[in-house]
C-alpha cells in the first residue's frame, strides 16, 4: 500500500470513529446487495423522497424480472412508475442529488429505466429469426500505472508532486471479474434489444499485468488524470486487436486521493476509437469500485453499481453512435444535447437519456446502414477473398472526412517512382504499403502517427453483400471516404459485379459474369469467352477494350436509387439488355396481366401506341421501369415514352419485340410479341376505325382544338420527357384543351379507339 493510500484509509477510519453509525455507513464502505441494505446504509428510507424510493425500487424489481425472463412483470412495474412520474416530466428534476453520499444516477435510476423500456419491448416481441452476430468486447486490465501525483492544490496547479506507482485494484479480478460483469450486464442486454436481437455482446478479458502505463494529472480545469490509451493498444497482440470490436481499457487510478481534493472532479476516461473505428471505453479501476468525489462518497454498493454504471456506459456509447453517423449531425460540437434548443423539433423529453431514446428510435434505427453492421469492426476473415481482388493502382485518388476542419483531413493516394504515398492537403506525406491479406495499407517510420495503419473499408449493400470496391480508408478511427467520379456519391462501380442473363437468352454467350481480378474488371460469358472492360464512372458504364468482339462498345449500367442505396439492375449492350437476379427472392416480381399479342400494321402506319400500364402490374403496387428490345431496328423504331410503348416506321417486314418491366428489387416480367408490317391490310384483319382527326394549332400558347374524335375514343396528353400525363374528356364535335398550366415543351396527343385498340398521335409544341 502506498503512503497516500494508507493516509486516505487512516482519515476514513478516523471519520468513522467520530461519526454516528448511520453516517459512518453513509461515508461509504458498506456492501449492500439488496434495497433494504442500501437504504439502511444511507440513513434509512426516511432520507429519500417517495419519488426516489419508487424509482429505485422499480429499477431493481424490473431488472430482477428481466433477468428472470418475466418481461411482462417488468413492463407493469415501469408503466406503474410512469403513471405517477411521466417520462420527461419536470418532476424528475427533484431527483438530482442522492442523500449521504449515495450515487444512484441523475435523475435517480432514470437512465436505466429508459434503457429497460427497450429491453422489455424486445423481450415481449423478440425477433423470431435474428441473424445474430457476436460482438467481441474485450476488457483490458492494465497492471500498473506511474507518474507524478500532486498532494496539495498548489502542486496540482504547478504540475508537481511525488512520483508514485499504482497497481490495479484486485477487486476487478475477484470472483471471475464479478463487479465488472455486473457493471456491464444491463448495457449488454440493451445493445441486443436496440439491434433487434442481431448483436450479442461477448465479454472477454485481457490482462496486461506487466505493463506500467505512464500517467499524469493536468494542471487546469477540467482536470484529467490518465494516460495515453494508444500505448495500451500497442501492447496488445495483432490477433487481439484484429479480432476485437469494442475495448474497455481500465488502468490503476492516478486521481490524487486525498481530502484536499474532495471538492474537485477528475476526468479519468471517456470514449475513444481504435484504428478500425471501433469504440474504446476508458476508465480507471476505481470507476467501478468507489464513487469519485463529485458523484458521492465511499465504495459502490451493488445497488449503486447496477443503477449508475449503465448511465455512464450509455453516455459513452452514444458518443460513439453519433460519431459513426456523422451525416445525422446528432452531435456536432460535443454534448450539444445539453442545449434543449439543439434537439430536433420532433423530439420530446428534456434529459440526456431522453435525447438518446429519441435519436435511437427516430433517427438511428431508421438508417439504411443497420446499427449491427456499424458496430462490428473486427477484421472480417470472410472478406479476405474480396480484398485479394484489389490492386494498389485502383486506390490512387482523393479521400477526405465528411467534416473537414483542417488540411490534414483530406488527401490523396499517389504513386511516385513505383512507391505509394498518402499525401494530405497540408503537403505532408508518408509511404503506404498494401497488405491486402490483412485488409490494410501499412505505414512505416515516416508516418507521423506511429503504429497506425490505413484500414480498407469495402462497399457493402444493405443486404450485407460485400463488393471488392474500397469506399474509405479508416485511419485513427475516422473514415476518409473515397470521392468517386460516379455521380451517385460514394458508390463504387463494383456494384456491377455479378451474374447476368440476356433477354432473349438463346445461347451460352447470352449469360455470364462481371468479375474482378487484381483490380481489373472483365466479362466472362458461359461460352468460355472473356475480355477486359475499362470502368467509366462519369458515364456509369464499362468500356470494352481491344480484346472484345466489339472494341469501344460499352455495357451501359442501369442504376436505380432506393431509400437505402444505389443498385445496378443490369446493363444495355448494343441493342440488348442483360439483367441481374433479383436481390430479395421473397419480393414478388411484376407480372404480365394483359399480353399484347401479335400486331399487324400497314406500310407507312406512322405510329402505334400501347399503354404498358395495362400490360404489366405489381402485386405490391411498386413503381415499374420499362424497357424494350426490338430484333429489327431497321424495320421499326420501338421506344418507351412516359410508360407508353410507341412503335413507328413503315417498311414491310416482321420483327419480334420484347417489352420488359422491372421493379427496383430487380424483379423482371417480359412480354414477347411479333409485329408484321404489310403493304395493305387484308379484309379479315381489324380495320382502324379512327376517323381523320385534326389537331390545331400544332404550335400554341394556351389552347388546342381537336376535331374528328368520337366519344368512343379516349385521348391522353403526355409529355415526351415523362413529367406530365393527363386524360382528356372528348366532346362530340370539337374538344378544347387548355394548355396554359403546362410548362413549355413538346407533348403528344394520343387518341385510341376503344373498340379496336388502334391509336394515332399528333405532336403539339407549347411555348
Amino acid at each position: 500500500m502506498t503512503i497516500n493510500r494508507l493516509y486516505r484509509v487512516l482519515i476514513l477510519q478516523t471519520l468513522c470513529l467520530l461519526s454516528l453509525p448511520a453516517i459512518a455507513k453513509a461515508q461509504g464502505d458498506c456492501e449492500a446487495a439488496t434495497l433494504d441494505q442500501f437504504f439502511e446504509c444511507y440513513g434509512g428510507k426516511s432520507a429519500f423522497s417517495s419519488h426516489s424510493i419508487k424509482a429505485l425500487t422499480t429499477f431493481i424489481q424490473a431488472e430482477d424480472a428481466i433477468n428472470a425472463g418475466n418481461y411482462g412483470e417488468a413492463k407493469l412495474k415501469i408503466d406503474d412508475l410512469y403513471k405517477i412520474y411521466p417520462v420527461g416530466n419536470n418532476v424528475w428534476w427533484q431527483l438530482w442529488n442522492a442523500p449521504n453520499g449515495a450515487n444512484v444516477g441523475t435523475p435517480h435510476a432514470y437512465y436505466g429505466l429508459r434503457m429497460m423500456e427497450d429491453i422489455v419491448a424486445y423481450g415481449l416481441n423478440p425477433n423470431p429469426t435474428p441473424k445474430v452476430k457476436k460482438v467481441n468486447m474485450n476488457i483490458v486490465l492494465v497492471g500498473c500505472s506511474k507518474g507524478i501525483q500532486p498532494t496539495t492544490k498548489a502542486e496540482l496547479e504547478n504540475g508537481t508532486g511525488k512520483f508514485v506507482t499504482h497497481t490495479l485494484d484486485p477487486k476487478l479480478k475477484e470472483n471471475n471479474y464479478r463487479i465488472v460483469r455486473q457493471s456491464l450486464d444491463l448495457f449488454t442486454k440493451y445493445v441486443k434489444a436496440i439491434t433487434n436481437g442481431t448483436l450479442d455482446v461477448h465479454i472477454g478479458f485481457i490482462e496486461l499485468d506487466t505493463m506500467c502505463l505512464p500517467v499524469n494529472v493536468s494542471t487546469k480545469k477540467p482536470y484529467v488524470a490518465g494516460g495515453d490509451y494508444g500505448s495500451v493498444l500497442n501492447a496488445l497482440t495483432k490477433e487481439a486487436k484484429d479480432s476485437t470490436d469494442w475495448f474497455l481499457i481500465s488502468y490503476p487510478s492516478h486521481v490524487p486521493d486525498l481530502p484536499v481534493f474532495d471538492d474537485e472532479s477528475f476526468i479519468t476516461g471517456g470514449m475513444g476509437a481504435d484504428n478500425k473505428g471501433g469504440p474504446i471505453f476508458i476508465a480507471d479501476d476505481k470507476w467501478v469500485v468507489r464513487k469519485p468525489a463529485h458523484l458521492g462518497k465511499g465504495i459502490y454498493t451493488e445497488i449503486e453499481r447496477r443503477i449508475y454504471l449503465p448511465q455512464w456506459l450509455q453516455h459513452e456509447f452514444f458518443h460513439h453512435l453519433f460519431r459513426i453517423y456523422p451525416e445525422l449531425k446528432l452531435e456536432v460540437k460535443g454534448h450539444d444535447w445539453f442545449d434543449r434548443n439543439f434537439w430536433a423539433t420532433d423530439f420530446v423529453g428534456q434529459f440526456e437519456t431522453d435525447y438518446y431514446s429519441e435519436t435511437l428510435h427516430k433517427r438511428l434505427q431508421l438508417q439504411c446502414t443497420p446499427l449491427a453492421r456499424k458496430l462490428i469492426t473486427r477484421i472480417d476473415q470472410g472478406s479476405k477473398a474480396e480484398f485479394n481482388h484489389l490492386s494498389m493502382d485502383e486506390l490512387i485518388g482523393s479521400y477526405s472526412l465528411d467534416v473537414i476542419q483542417n488540411s490534414w483531413h483530406e488527401g490523396n493516394i499517389i504513386k511516385e517512382n513505383g512507391k505509394y504515398y498518402w499525401k494530405n492537403k497540408a503537403n505532408v506525406q508518408w509511404q503506404v504499403t498494401p497488405s491486402f491479406t490483412e485488409g490494410k495499407l501499412k505505414t512505416g517510420a515516416d508516418c507521423p502517427y506511429q503504429g497506425q495503419d490505413f484500414f480498407l473499408e469495402l462497399y457493402q449493400s444493405v443486404e450485407g453483400d460485400v463488393y471488392p470496391g474500397v469506399i474509405s480508408l479508416k485511419f485513427g478511427g475516422e473514415h476518409y471516404k473515397k470521392r468517386f467520379g460516379l455521380m451517385r456519391e460514394s458508390t463504387p462501380i463494383e456494384i456491377a459485379l455479378g451474374s447476368y442473363e440476356r433477354v432473349p437468352n438463346n445461347t451460352p454467350q447470352h449469360t455470364g459474369n462481371l468479375i474482378k481480378t487484381q483490380g481489373e474488371i472483365s466479362w466472362k460469358n458461359n461460352a468460355g469467352a472473356s475480355w477486359l472492360l475499362t470502368p467509366n464512372a462519369n458515364n456509369e458504364s464499362l468500356i470494352h477494350t481491344n480484346g472484345s468482339p466489339t472494341p469501344n462498345e460499352k455495357f451501359q449500367l442501369i442504376l436505380v436509387r432506393t431509400d437505402c442505396g444505389v443498385y445496378n439492375l443490369g446493363f444495355k449492350y448494343v441493342n440488348y439488355y442483360y439483367w441481374k437476379p433479383k436481390r430479395s427472392l421473397t419480393d414478388e416480381s411484376p407480372q404480365v396481366v394483359k399480353a399484347i399479342g401479335d400486331v399487324k400494321l400497314p406500310k407507312g402506319f406512322g405510329s402505334h401506341v400501347i399503354d404498358l400500364r395495362e400490360v404489366f402490374a405489381d402485386s405490391k403496387g411498386d413503381s415499374l421501369l420499362f424497357f424494350v428490345t426490338n430484333e429489327d431496328t431497321a424495320l421499326i423504331e420501338a421506344k418507351i415514352v412516359n410508360q407508353n410503348l410507341i412503335l413507328s416506321g413503315g417498311d414491310e417486314g416482321s420483327t419480334t419485340i420484347y417489352v420488359m418491366a422491372l421493379d427496383k428489387n430487380g424483379g423482371l416480367a417480359v412480354d414477347k410479341f411479333d409485329v408484321l408490317v404489310n403493304k395493305t391490310i387484308s379484309a379479315d384483319e381489324p380495320q382502324n376505325s379512327l376517323p381523320n382527326i385534326l389537331v390545331s394549332p400544332s404550335i400554341t400558347r394556351d389552347f388546342v382544338y381537336v376535331s374528328g374524335a368520337s366519344k368512343n375514343s379516349s385521348m391522353v396528353l403526355t409529355s415526351l420527357i415523362g413529367t406530365c400525363q393527363e386524360t382528356i374528356s372528348l366532346s362530340d364535335n370539337q374538344t378544347k384543351i387548355d394548355l396554359s398550366h403546362l410548362s413549355s415543351g413538346v407533348y403528344l396527343l394520343i387518341v385510341t379507339d376503344n373498340n379496336t385498340g388502334k391509336s394515332q398521335w399528333s405532336k403539339v409544341i407549347k411555348y
